[in-house]
């Protein structure tokens, strides 16, 4: 049911409804009544007040957007803090910076909530409070703050928090602000080598038969090591001018398991760096369009890069005698073989590791920049990533478990081949110029042939009767894990950070395993991310399957925004107005999307059959790998959210606003005479091509006679008429229709390069964004049995006053309440008389 008056005539909705017999047909209709004097509304938002905006912001995209109380939001044992609940509290900031002249940006912390329920500790964030730091504190050592935060699963019920917690992996809330710089780049590489060593005895020399070896030891020595680093970069061209704290706290956690029986190896290693530029921090200075260019070195700052060593040079002893050892020992120590272990069996070794990551920046005493999370975390078999089942004797073969006739496995097999001459010397493998006259001395060894004369190093092994088999082959197998911004404005969940595939020059993601002798590929932590990706840059997304590696798709990044400098973030608006489509939406490169394109219903067609790929991009550009919550946060979803956001921040009259359901075309075309329209008129020909100079626009009056605003109204009714019960629920639903942005009529839109490189989001977004300052909802009412009664619920915009009026002919009308909406709406139940005949509802504004 809808109002469709305004600029128009009211109409009536009949609808049928299951309540009980007593009330057979309602017609809830709105209906505007006019009044002797208006007056501008009072903003719901109060921008003089942080929190409240913040607070009441954020409230209302939650509970519209997710179903979700901001006061009761919980993270443990369940976590309903997803990416799409992060976005909204990111908008609801984002929009109170438009609306404040303060450099710095706002930052909200989260309070919490732990209560026992059902004999079970849940936890939640009830709330956010502003930071503001205590000038009578050192920020650093002493405001409470900033402390160091806990596991969720440290907070115990009942007890006191007096300032609030901080949470590993809850992120702060900080407004996107350009010109700050932020954390950009966590890098963890582990690396575990494994060399295994064997040791032949035989009882007699020459060696004549099989039975003249007496027995085979092995042993098994470890290298296990951590690199982390972390970068934080001015992503803007200008130096970030005053001087900047950076604050690393890091907690790395590394357990080595097995199933020998052994003690579990396990340490902590705890980082504290407190970095100080005094000066100014460079810019990256750079030209983000000429793709092979990179940024200024010095625009990174690295606080944190360093290796931890876990183990190094440690046998592996598995408690036979001698020597009677369980564990690891160092080399160093000399303990010998063990002789008494003759089989060539090996335990299951998992490596389990943990960070606890906290980095915040300041200037001054005001927070530029903020994360605290939980990891990255890996758990490692490493038996699976380094053993092989192959059935030959080589150097692929060299880590196989499978048997031969003889029940020796296939790795021992291997090594043995390659240090006697069997298998042809490959010096990737056995990188040792010593090696020619070892397999001469150990052929001999072997009983095969005579060792080459006038070498020491093969005479020491063809005279002797126990030799260490000449070759021990080592195998790596490094995890590296690279948690990366893409927008550096996006960075507070690890979600939003996991970069997959192949660093530049670097290593690359997940497990990596080689028994080669070659360089091990380092992170770097002074180039810009691979996983960075604005418009005209594909990167990451070039390399994943099933998606839509298009750099210039605006349906899920802005136009032309190229880098952070593009950005044009509106700053001290007083109300409502035409900057909605400038602030960030929080998902990476994208303001609030005011565009008609749903990047979830984006096909591919290959071979002629087409395949969705839409919501596969979408989870991959985002991180966000639940489908549910990342199509929760899709860029059409910021079409309900602009009319919210109308409601809340308009403070125009409601009575002169224009029905967005206004069936009268001339209504529109009056409406639309004289607003502004942009015009791309630069010539493909003008180096459009290169991507190189910026686009330049004609400024337009749209005329209510022109043919483009005819084909605007028309397309208007069309697509009202085809909308569910032929009316438009919210403002934003207008956003559906095309001609109003990327189609429109006044854009040179139908051609490569310009849709590449010559129209900006503003060009595409100045009509719709003018247009929801001037249209308002109508209310809409809606019938629901509850308990054998018949509920009504209207919808309204908060701050408004709406009489629910009663009629039985739909001619005389009685007021039964007067109502003011809340969250934007309100309800009544109907407590007519069984004997009542037909009944009628409408709601009517009021003020």
């Amino acid at each position: 049911m809808r109002n469709s008056v305004g600029r128009g005539h009211p109409s009536q909705r009949r609808l049928t409804s299951s309540r009980p017999d007593y009330l057979r047909l309602l017609l809830c209709v709105s209906v505007l009544m006019a009044r002797l004097t208006s007056a501008n509304a009072t903003p719901i938002l109060d921008t003089g007040n942080p929190v409240g905006f913040f607070t009441n912001a954020a409230s209302r995209l939650l509970s519209s957007e997710l179903n979700l109380e901001l006061t009761r939001i919980q993270i443990y044992p369940t976590n309903q803090y997803t990416p799409a609940v992060h976005r909204l509290l990111q908008v609801a900031a984002n929009v109170f910076d438009t609306t404040s002249t303060n450099f710095y940006p706002s930052v909200f912390r989260p309070t919490f909530w732990v209560t026992n329920e059902n004999g079970y500790t849940n936890v939640y964030i009830n709330g956010y409070q502003q930071v503001v730091l205590n000038n009578s504190y050192n920020p650093i050592t002493s405001d409470p703050q900033l402390a160091l935060p806990l596991d969720v699963t440290s907070l115990l019920p009942g007890f006191n928090y007096p300032f609030g917690v901080n949470v590993y992996g809850v992120p702060w809330i900080i407004g996107a602000k350009k010109g700050f710089p932020n954390f950009n780049k966590f890098g963890m590489q582990n690396v575990v080598q494994i060399t295994r060593k064997l040791q032949i005895a035989r009882s007699k020399i020459p060696t004549t038969s099989v039975s003249d070896f007496l027995y085979t030891n092995q042993m098994y020595v470890f290298n296990i090591s951590n690199l982390i680093g972390i970068n934080c970069w001015n992503s803007y061209s200008n130096s970030y001018p005053n001087p900047v704290q950076i604050v690393v706290n890091d907690n790395l956690s590394m357990m080595l398991t097995s199933d020998a029986g052994v003690p579990t190896v396990m340490t902590n290693y705890s980082f504290s760096v407190n970095t100080t530029l005094n000066s100014s921090w460079p810019g990256s200075a750079w030209n983000p369009v000429v793709h092979n260019g990179f940024p200024s070195a010095n625009s990174f700052i690295v606080p944190l890069n360093n290796t931890v060593v876990f183990l190094t040079n440690s046998a592996f002893y598995t408690g036979t005698t001698p020597p009677g050892l369980r564990g690891f020992y160092p080399l160093a120590d000399n303990l010998g073989w063990e002789t008494n272990k003759h089989d060539f069996t090996f335990p299951q070794f998992g490596l389990l590791t943990t960070n606890h990551l906290q980095v915040f920046m300041l200037d001054g005493n005001n927070v530029i920049d903020y994360v605290q999370f939980v990891g990255p975390e890996s758990s490692r078999n490493l038996n699976a990533e380094f053993q092989t089942n192959g059935q030959t004797s080589g150097y692929g073969d060299l880590w196989s478990t499978n048997l031969n006739a003889n029940g020796m496995p296939w790795g021992i097999m291997s090594q043995i081949d390659i240090s006697d001459g069997n298998v042809p010397l490959d010096m990737t493998y056995w990188n040792n110029v010593a090696a020619p006259d070892e397999i001469s001395g150990f052929r001999e060894f072997m009983g095969y042939s005579p060792a080459n004369n006038g070498s020491s190093i093969a005479q020491a092994y063809a005279t002797n009767y126990i030799v260490q088999v000449p070759y021990s082959p080592t195998v790596t197998a490094y995890e590296y894990i690279s948690w990366q911004a893409n927008d550096p404005l996006v960075h507070y969940l690890a979600s939003g950070l996991n970069f997959q595939g192949t660093e530049n020059g670097g290593p690359t993601t997940g497990i990596n395993v080689t028994t080669q002798i070659v360089p091990l590929p380092r992170p770097s932590f002074n180039l810009v991310n691979d996983r960075y990706q604005p418009w005209g840059r594909s990167s990451q997304m070039a390399n994943i399957a099933n998606v839509d590696p298009n750099p210039a798709n605006l349906a899920f990044k802005d136009p032309l925004v190229r880098g952070s400098d593009y950005w044009n973030f509106p700053t001290n608006e007083s109300s409502f107005g035409d900057w909605l489509g400038q602030i960030h939406r929080g998902t990476p490169w994208q303001t609030i999307y005011l565009k008609a394109s749903n990047i979830l219903n984006e096909i591919q067609t290959i071979g002629g059959s087409a395949y969705p790929i839409g919501t596969n991009t979408w989870i991959n550009w985002t991180g966000d790998l639940d489908a549910t919550d990342a199509s929760a946060m899709a860029p059409v979803r910021d079409w309900q959210m602009a009319s919210l956001l109308a409601s809340m921040l308009n403070t125009n009259d409601l009575q002169s606003l224009f029905s967005v359901n206004n069936s009268n075309p001339n209504a529109w075309l009056v409406l639309l005479d004289g607003l502004t329209a942009l015009t791309n008129d630069l010539p493909d020909s003008f180096g459009l091509s290169l991507g190189v100079f910026p686009p330049q626009f004609g400024t337009l009056v749209m005329s209510s006679n022109s043919p483009q605003v005819s084909a605007m109204v028309n397309a208007i009714q069309s697509a009202r008429t085809g909308q569910p019960g032929q009316f438009f629920r919210d403002v934003g639903d207008i956003l559906v229709i095309p001609q109003l942005t990327e189609q429109s009529p006044f854009l040179n839109w139908n051609d490569g390069v310009q849709s590449s490189n010559g129209i900006s989001d503003e060009a595409y977004e100045i009509i719709p964004s003018q247009l929801l300052s001037l249209l308002r909802a109508d209310s809409i009412g809606s019938i629901a049995p509850v308990n054998n009664q018949a509920v009504v619920q209207f919808t309204g915009y908060d701050g408004h006053m709406y009489a629910v009026q009663a009629s039985s002919d739909l001619k005389n009308w009685t007021s039964i309440s007067t109502n003011s909406p809340i969250n934007g709406t309100f309800s009544f139940t109907i407590t007519a008389p069984g004997n009542t005949g037909l009944q009628f509802y409408r709601s009517v504004l009021l003020q």
